[in-house]
């Protein structure tokens, strides 16, 4: 399985006494919610749904508080939905072949119901066995804009306007073995702001609505990318830097990517030392090493050491344990999301 071992260190956060935790940040495989098999030669996007409602679910909030009902043009939106999806699936070279069906002789349904007969999909697969049928089957769309009022620092009043959009798409998945398609959801939404000294300035600055559109057909293709394929997550985690001797030689190998020798010391410091806090820390160091070459059990089994360690010093929650307890949860699912992914790998 692919796996990148690089990060970065975005920030110090200073804790108490003479320690502080370095946030990490590096690459992991996120599985698919939807394994396919591994027999799949072909995946096929169909547009099956018709255009967003062009009012139903837009609003837009004046600077008086007043309340409009907003009217969104759509120019054939789902098919182009439906291209960047079917873009979006091929561009990740995980599948053999991604096409996407156009032949307007075939009458499909445009809504979310029924489903679509055999006729039609042995259309739609022209004869390539192991194809599995992806449908667009409802679109929608809500924009919503709020205008704001503020008081600046010289006691100017500047205006703020928040712009969402929030994408619903309901799509099935044919599968060539069996009868019943499986239903998905998929949801995203984007956010833009922008300020100036008068409502209109403001406008200005915000996209036109091909614009806005575009943008969200975009992120919703890779949600969509995402719910079929294996793809990388980046994700934050934390070392424990202190002015202990051992841990402050152990940072310098990590940074320098010396990893086995930063965790020997870590060890060392965890079974030779007496002081709780610092073995405390050198014990939620090794969780992230162990999880670096992906042993979540060893993680795991750190996690709880030091999780141990932190609440004999402390009477209630501290920001360690509340860290640590989150960080344990995380790797509980990577964990699990482990074996799926060499299935889909």
């Amino acid at each position: 399985m692919k796996k990148s071992l690089y990060f970065t260190v975005a920030v110090v956060l200073l804790l108490s006494g003479c320690r502080s935790v370095s946030m990490l940040s590096f690459d992991v495989w996120r599985p698919a919610k939807i394994t396919f098999p591994v027999d799949i030669e072909r995946v096929t996007v169909v547009n099956n749904s018709v255009d967003p409602e062009g009012r139903e679910g837009n609003r837009y909030k004046d600077i008086s508080e007043r309340e409009y009902e907003l009217e969104i043009s759509h120019d054939s939106t789902t098919y182009r939905l439906a291209e960047y999806m079917a873009v979006a699936l091929s561009d990740a070279h995980y599948f053999p072949e991604v096409t996407i069906f156009y032949d307007d002789s075939i009458t499909l349904p445009k809504s979310l119901y029924p489903l679509l007969n055999e006729g039609q999909l042995s259309a739609i697969r022209e004869e390539t066995e192991h194809t599995a049928v992806v449908t667009l089957d409802k679109t929608d769309m809500a924009v919503n804009m709020e205008d704001n009022a503020l008081i600046g620092t010289m006691g100017e009043t500047v205006y703020m306007t928040d712009l969402s959009v929030a994408t619903t798409l309901h799509l099935r998945v044919y599968w060539p073995d069996k009868v019943v398609p499986s239903s998905e959801v998929v949801t995203d939404t984007i956010y833009w702001q922008s300020f100036g000294y008068t409502p209109d300035e403001v406008h200005s600055s915000l996209p036109t609505t091909p614009e806005f559109i575009q943008e969200a057909m975009k992120n919703i293709s890779t949600r969509v990318r995402d719910l079929f394929i294996p793809h990388v997550d980046n994700v934050e985690r934390y070392i424990y830097t202190s002015s202990n001797p051992a841990l402050s030689d152990a940072y310098d190998f990590w940074q320098q990517q010396k990893y086995k020798e930063a965790s020997y010391l870590w060890e060392y410091v965890y079974e030779e030392q007496k002081n709780k806090t610092s073995r405390a820390m050198a014990a939620a160091n090794l969780a992230v090493y162990y999880e670096l070459f992906d042993n979540y059990t060893k993680a795991i089994e750190w996690v709880d050491k030091s999780l141990a360690l932190f609440k004999e010093k402390s009477d209630g929650e501290t920001s360690d344990i509340v860290m640590l307890q989150d960080y344990r949860r995380q790797l509980l699912e990577r964990k699990t999301d482990n074996s799926t992914l060499q299935q889909q790998m």
